[in-house]
């Protein structure tokens, strides 16, 4: 049987309005990258794998994150949380939107 997860035990990045905003932004960026791609690329010659990739990968965390999973390896919990995944998703928003 599963018990409820200590979000406090993980730190201040796990509270409920931080989940909020990861999901929120997943959601966001997300909508952006696969409803709108021609703000990522004007054809799919000039598309940057790379930042794509990274976008994903900030998306996931975000989407991790947001739906309150903790990961019990530390690599995992790093890689897929607040304190990687929200950088990521910004520097994709800046990347695309600037």
């Amino acid at each position: 049987m599963s018990h409820p997860v200590d979000y406090v035990a993980y730190g201040p990045l796990y509270a409920g309005w931080a989940r909020g905003l990861s999901l929120l932004s997943a959601l966001a960026l997300a909508a952006m990258a696969f409803a709108a791609p021609q703000l990522i690329a004007a054809s799919s010659a000039e598309l940057k794998h790379g930042l794509l990739t990274l976008c994903l990968w900030g998306v996931s965390a975000g989407f991790v994150h947001g739906v309150g999973y903790v990961p019990r390896l530390t690599i995992w919990r790093w890689t897929l949380g607040p304190y990687v995944g929200w950088p990521v998703m910004a520097l994709c928003v800046y990347l695309w939107v600037m």
